[in-house]
């Protein structure tokens, strides 16, 4: 599953009580999609293909030191995520990626991008940069982790009290979430996770140390992941 505005998800439970075929059309879809998650390499004759069958008109943004990296730079692929932090399916693959990380430790990289589409996600996206411009790396992450967890209490005091309490200052905060120096970032991101077919978040790029590549979208379940993160760490083979 991914998110990107409550109406839409409205709207879909309106059509399926409209007709009882919807639903298994639902899961059939599911599956192929699943299955459409391609391996892709650079430099080929065709134009890559998502797995919504859309033609994509970009690749992937470059990993570089500007990124946020959870785990080694120097890792076998790195697991791209475009993410929301009020987005509920986000959080809920927060989980799942925790568990990959873990299971393919030294392996597999976190890479995190922002695409805030859901009210209040932007300004969770600005806070959390501030945080990693005025403290730390590490604090960012440690930020990723409390917002997950506790989406519902997100405000502007939050954020505030969260940065302070990872190490900020409370008046160069409040300058940074106004300075509008990560507009531009966010802005960046927001474009690439659509030019690579998302509809949505969380939207997940494995890029392998090879320029490989395999797309998948929504909050999908670990036997999924660990199928896709198997296949991009077989190409290296």
């Amino acid at each position: 599953m991914s998110e990107t505005t409550t109406e839409a998800n409205q709207h879909q439970t309106h059509e399926a009580k409209e007709s009882p075929y919807l639903v298994p059309i639902a899961i059939l879809i599911a599956g192929l999609l699943i299955a459409g998650a391609v391996l892709m390499r650079n430099g080929g004759g065709n134009a890559p293909v998502a797995a919504t069958g859309q033609e994509l008109t970009g690749q992937v943004l470059p990993v570089t030191d500007e990124d946020h990296i959870y785990g080694s730079r120097n890792a076998d692929v790195f697991f791209i995520e475009y993410s929301d932090f009020r987005c509920s399916f986000c959080a809920r693959f927060h989980s799942t990626i925790l568990e990959i990380l873990n299971k393919y430790e030294g392996r597999v990289a976190w890479v995190y991008r922002h695409t805030p589409y859901q009210p209040g996600g932007r300004e969770a996206a600005i806070a959390s940069e501030c945080v990693a411009d005025l403290v730390n790396e590490d604090a960012f992450w440690s930020y990723n982790e409390r917002a997950m967890n506790n989406q519902r209490s997100l405000s502007p005091e939050w954020h505030q009290q969260t940065a302070v309490e990872l190490g900020a200052d409370q008046t160069e905060f409040q300058e940074c979430i106004a300075s509008g120096n990560y507009d531009e970032l966010i802005r960046e991101h927001t474009l690439n996770s659509q030019e690579l077919g998302s509809q949505g978040t969380p939207y997940t790029v494995l890029l392998t140390r090879n320029g490989d590549t395999i797309k998948f979208a929504g909050a999908q379940p670990i036997e999924n992941v660990t199928m896709f993160v198997e296949r991009a760490i077989k190409s290296l083979e």
